[in-house]
């Protein structure tokens, strides 16, 4: 198992100047866990994702699905000449526009959980108690190359950006 040392804040205001400063110094923010999202850490994370690409493809699917299962049951299947209205009508617009997001939102939220490993019996990693109440934990994986005076470092930079608790932790 590897030792991290974890950086726990109370102030969500500090962990982002605090990533920049750790940043600067060369070192590599693992992960940080925050009990709600917040867009300061994100921007100094410099996360990147392709969600939106996906969302946008499942959209086009949805669309399509959504079109061709209402041109088969009005036109291919069923047609039906209900005042020489024509079979292929734009009353279909209200619900493909539902379908699409309804197709777009399920077939995220399953991304999402195939992507992340969530799913049922899937274990919850707790690295601190109150992580999702009120605290803010800035994980920092040591590796072989870091001496103890680079520990020494970090350990000072966190807490002089504000930390509340440092530690080291072997985490699973």
């Amino acid at each position: 198992m590897q030792k991290n040392i974890i950086g726990i804040y109370t102030d969500e205001t500090l962990v982002a100047p605090a990533i920049d400063e750790l940043r600067e110094v060369g070192v590599e923010v693992k992960d940080v866990y925050t009990p709600f999202p917040v867009n300061e850490i994100i921007e100094a994370m410099k996360l990147k994702t392709n969600f939106p690409y996906f969302a946008f493809a499942f959209g086009v699917i949805g669309f399509s699905l959504t079109f061709w299962f209402l041109y088969w049951t009005s036109v291919d299947s069923y047609p039906l000449n209900i005042g020489g209205k024509p079979s292929l009508s734009l009353s279909f617009v209200v619900i493909i526009f539902v379908m699409v997001i309804n197709i777009t939102v399920i077939s995220s939220l399953f991304a999402f959980f195939i992507r992340e490993k969530k799913g049922l019996g899937s274990k919850a990693k707790c690295i601190v108690d109150g992580i999702n109440d009120d605290k803010f934990v800035v994980l920092i994986n040591k590796t072989d190359k870091m001496t103890d005076d680079d520990s020494t470092k970090i350990s000072d930079i966190l807490k002089n950006s504000g930390a509340v608790e440092v530690q080291e932790k072997e985490l699973v």
